[in-house]
C-alpha cells in the first residue's frame, strides 16, 4: 500500500499543474484583448520597506533578474507606475528589486568607466 504522503504529493503536483493552467488562460485572454493591460512576471516576494522601483526586463533570461526578489510593496510601485508609463501597456515583463546584487551589478556596467 502507498503511503499518505505520496497521495498528498500527488494531490499537491496535480493543483499545480491545474492552478498553472488557469494561469495560461487568464494571460492567453488578457493577450487578446483590446485593453491596456501589463501583466507582470513576478520574482519571489520578501516583506520590508519599499526600496523604490523595481528593475525590469522583457525576457526572463536577463542577467538583472538574476536574483529574483523583489519587496511586495516595490511591485506595488510597479502595478501603480504601469497605470502612467506607456511604455509598459502590452507588455510582460520581469520584475527584480532595484538593491538586490543583480540589479546593483547591472547599473554598476550601465555606467561609464573612467569617465572625463
Amino acid at each position: 500500500m502507498l503511503p499518505l504522503a505520496f497521495f498528498r504529493t500527488l494531490l499537491g503536483r496535480i493543483a499545480r499543474i491545474l492552478n498553472l493552467n488557469d494561469q495560461v488562460e487568464a494571460c492567453r485572454r488578457v493577450f487578446a484583448s483590446h485593453t491596456r493591460w501589463t501583466v507582470v512576471r513576478g520574482s519571489d516576494l520578501e516583506e520590508g520597506e519599499s526600496q523604490g522601483l523595481p528593475m525590469w526586463s522583457r525576457h526572463v533570461s536577463d542577467p538583472v533578474l538574476k536574483s529574483n526578489l523583489t519587496r511586495r510593496v516595490d511591485f506595488a510601485l510597479l502595478m501603480l507606475e504601469a497605470l502612467e508609463n506607456d511604455e509598459l501597456v502590452h507588455e510582460a515583463p520581469a520584475i527584480v528589486g532595484c538593491r538586490t546584487p543583480s540589479a546593483l551589478a547591472h547599473a554598476a556596467s550601465a555606467r561609464p568607466q573612467g569617465g572625463r
